[in-house]
């Protein structure tokens, strides 16, 4: 299933997090299912930790891989509502979420993604996100009030 091409480039995405300091975050192959993903936790600057799972899919680096919110779960609204009920929203830079109710953060547009984009990169907007998220909770206001559109930062 994964080209050898691919799975260096895996091999690769896990040294530039160690290397650039995103120790936190981990590139894993799963042998029994031959499967990756990428995940760690993000602390935000109030210092609440926040668990984030990326499935590699088959088709990277050319395809956009999904970044989702595992814990806390549900991730709730300022109003305490799950951000998961609202799907896609540009208000909450959210996309479909996973089968499980978890998050899944808008990071770039696939039509915007290529194949030069590191998992570095797509973590660091995960922790704006987290921010962001931080934010509204804090105020009631829309996470896009404190964040332009993420695939307009890429």
């Amino acid at each position: 299933m994964w080209t050898q091409g691919q799975r260096q480039r895996l091999a690769t995405e896990h040294q530039i997090l160690q290397n650039e300091g995103f120790t936190q975050f981990s590139v894993w192959h799963h042998s029994a299912s031959d499967t990756y993903t990428a995940s760690g936790f993000a602390t935000s600057s109030a210092g609440k930790n926040y668990h984030l799972w990326m499935p590699i899919p088959s088709g990277f680096p050319t395809q956009r891989p999904p970044l989702y919110v595992i814990n806390p779960h549900p991730l709730r609204k300022a109003n305490g509502t799950s951000i998961s009920t609202l799907g896609v929203s540009h208000a909450m830079h959210t996309l479909q979420p996973h089968d499980n109710g978890y998050v899944q953060i808008c990071h770039w547009r696939d039509a915007r993604w290529h194949s030069g984009i590191v998992l570095q990169k797509v973590f660091l907007k995960g922790h704006l996100w987290i921010e962001a998220y931080e934010q509204h909770l804090a105020t009631g206001r829309d996470l896009a009030d404190f964040v332009r559109t993420m695939a307009e930062n890429a």
